[in-house]
């Protein structure tokens, strides 16, 4: 482990190098301020993956290939708003300047409705939906498939957000080490290696940990040519030392649950170094940088094909009312919380609430479920849970302790008191 405190204020903040030999899988959290504390964990090297998604199942069964003729967006009017979104000095020092709004319909650019294809499906998965089995992309303007997609591709570009990214670090003037640049400007403070290993892959990790889906830009040019960049999906990850082999579900490759990106996350210095792996083309641009795309809320998708229940899975409405018998209610609407629950793929809800009901507690008073779990996937070294036999019983003590203590304002310390005697 290697350890810089800066002295003066830094873009890059407290920075950590942390090695682990292979077989194992070494990560941190924290250590940022003056009186930081870095929390560093040390695992086995093993593939992690979002519970219940499968690209060959729960990916569109058609590639990123559109008729011409169908009425998207321009790239010409996305590239002036993200333009607007990254400001003049960003955009001036980058060489960047503005296009006609009218320039490149998005459907004959090379990545197509990428973007569109990753959201979409992250929806059908939200919703507990398989997507719809046809094999070929939507041919009319009035489909209502290809209506979501298409503002689901703009919703994926984050315009109002850092969605300005896909602009500069597309950049020929955007530097490739850690070296940093335009420290004042627009965020871009970072070289693409610093930003694809010490910034991007860790937040694509702990989604993955969580059992969220991760969806991930990839800069594919370093010369504007933005219609290259394309974005994929992804869901599980192995890191061995300082390898890392990330499964994706890549829209332009439907039916293939082998495709991955693999890159050493040693040295922050050069370029960023990535293979694929799996049955890629053998004329896939080269990927500069890596990022994982902000901006994503659950959109309701068009009818899907229904995913089938777990067998012996319990109605949420049940599940509500056997809660309530042992004290546990919840803050949010019912119609939500039953959503919740009907999705073991997607949130730990029906987890959570299972163990809690094996437990057999009874509580004086109320506790929030919703809570319960925000409380329980916020400790520390915890991994979201898709089956009740992977939540720690005693880190769901301590998750509805908490929410009994902050809803009545409390500082109850012993669990047994807040049960019925």
């Amino acid at each position: 482990m290697h350890f810089d405190s800066p002295l003066a204020e830094s873009p890059y903040g407290n920075t950590f190098h942390i090695w682990a030999p292979p077989g194992y899988e070494a990560s941190y959290s924290g250590g940022q301020g003056h009186e930081a504390r870095l929390v560093i964990r040390l695992r086995d090297s093993a593939r992690r993956q979002v519970p219940g998604f499968t690209p060959s199942v729960n990916g569109f069964q058609f590639a990123n290939q559109w008729d011409p003729n169908l009425p998207a967006m321009t790239l010409g009017f996305l590239w002036n708003r993200l333009l607007d979104a990254l400001g003049g000095d960003a955009a001036a020092a980058l060489g960047i300047a503005r296009v006609d709004d009218n320039w490149l319909p998005i459907t004959k650019a090379d990545a197509g409705m990428c973007g569109g294809m990753t959201f979409g499906a992250m929806d059908y998965f939200a919703a507990g939906k398989l997507p719809p089995s046809a094999t070929t992309a939507p041919a009319s303007e009035a489909d209502p498939l290809f209506q979501f997609i298409r503002g689901r591709l703009f919703d994926s570009f984050d315009v109002t957000g850092s969605g300005h990214r896909w602009l500069g670090y597309s950049s020929p003037h955007y530097p490739n080490g850690d070296e940093g640049f335009l420290q004042q400007v627009a965020g871009l403070t970072r070289g693409r290696s610093w930003i694809t290993y010490r910034d991007e892959w860790p937040r694509i990790r702990d989604d993955i940990d969580a059992g969220r889906l991760s969806p991930i830009g990839l800069i594919q040019t370093d010369s504007l040519d933005v219609g290259k960049n394309h974005q994929v999906l992804a869901y599980a990850y192995q890191q061995s030392g300082q390898v890392v082999q990330l499964w994706v579900y890549d829209n332009n490759y439907p039916h293939h649950d082998d495709l991955a990106l693999q890159f050493d996350i040693t040295d922050t210095a050069g370029e960023v170094h990535v293979q694929r792996l799996g049955p890629y083309r053998a004329n896939e641009p080269r990927i500069f940088c890596i990022f994982r795309t902000n901006g994503y809320t659950p959109h309701t998708p068009p009818a899907g094909n229904p995913a089938p229940p777990a067998h012996g899975e319990t109605p949420p409405a049940d599940v509500v009312v056997a809660l309530a018998t042992m004290g546990v209610d919840f803050s949010v609407t019912e119609a939500e919380l039953r959503g919740w629950l009907a999705n073991p793929l997607f949130t730990p809800y029906p987890a959570v609430a299972q163990a809690l009901l094996l437990q057999g507690w009874s509580l004086k008073a109320p506790v929030y479920l919703d809570v319960i779990v925000w409380n329980y996937e916020h400790t520390p070294g915890v991994t979201s849970p898709r089956k009740a036999a992977e939540v720690n019983p005693d880190i769901l003590k301590a998750a509805v302790l908490q929410g009994w203590n902050v809803r009545y304002g409390t500082e109850v310390t012993d669990f047994g008191q807040i049960l019925d005697a």
